[in-house]
């Protein structure tokens, strides 16, 4: 069965999948750790990996071929959990649950603008568009893989689901809560598999997954999912929109996301 780690981008899911493999790195346990769909997915289906229609067709398929040897997949993605047509991302069948990670859209224009090497402008209006699909790169091509919708139709689409009980987390919290924030986290993903929580285990993780020693590392080492446009780990800090964004696009943004921001307290 699938555990989702899921987000719009640059929401903190990451950094979620890094503690949780620190976490687990350290006991017995049968998880497996990744993103969806990747590339030996697509290639055990013969799928054209450059072929957004022929991956929508075969979501439910994917994931019935991660869940084949009884192992519990937790799998990042950014896609909304839309339907396309008479195709659904996913159902109970395959998903036992999903932790949402919600994060400031002002924020995330600011990083997401960076991470892609792209204008805040331009952002804002992938950001505001409810058919925005997102880029992944498979043997050194970008192509779009996942359909993210707009930032709060994704949030919505992971929200009202009624198939599951998922966890919705928000990234302000977890920067200025990590202890709290993380062990809701751990005794979420407890109800589900009956996993240990050992809060001296979870705070070792928590300082081996800081965001200063990610920094370092990926200074030393690279990290997988930069863009080439600059490091990944940037500042991950809340309320970076105030020195970046100009009032007419902070006011774009919040005219835009009035309701969701409202109700998450961004407003």
């Amino acid at each position: 069965m699938i555990i989702w780690i899921s987000s719009y981008p640059k929401s903190g899911n990451t950094w979620v999948r890094l503690f949780l493999e620190s976490y687990f790195s350290k006991t017995k346990n049968n998880f497996r750790f990744g993103g969806f769909p990747e590339l030996e997915d697509l290639e055990k289906l013969n799928l054209d990996y450059t072929n957004l229609n022929e991956i929508i067709k075969n979501w439910k398929t994917l994931q019935e071929v991660r869940n084949l040897d009884g192992r519990t997949n937790i799998l990042k993605t950014h896609n909304a959990l839309c339907t396309i047509g008479k195709y659904t991302f996913t159902d109970k069948t395959n998903t036992l649950g999903a932790i949402y990670l919600v994060r400031d859209p002002r924020d995330i224009v600011v990083s997401y603008a960076n991470h892609l090497g792209l204008s805040f402008d331009e952002v804002i209006k992938t950001m505001l568009n409810s058919h925005a699909s997102g880029i992944k790169r498979f043997k050194d091509k970008e192509i779009d893989i996942e359909i993210m919708g707009n930032w709060a139709d994704n949030y919505n689409s992971w929200k009202n689901y009624k198939g599951r009980n998922f966890l919705i987390i928000k990234y302000e919290d977890l920067v200025t809560n990590k202890e709290v924030e993380f062990l809701k986290i751990l005794n979420y993903l407890k109800d589900l598999v009956k996993i240990n929580v050992d809060i001296n285990q979870m705070k070792k993780s928590i300082e081996d997954t800081s965001f200063e020693k990610l920094k370092k590392k990926e200074e030393i080492h690279g990290f997988d999912q930069a863009t080439g446009n600059g490091p990944f780990f940037r500042k991950g800090i809340v309320g970076d929109w105030r020195n970046s964004l100009s009032d007419e696009q902070t006011k774009k943004i919040e005219k835009s996301f009035f309701k969701k921001m409202k109700e998450l307290n961004y407003l």
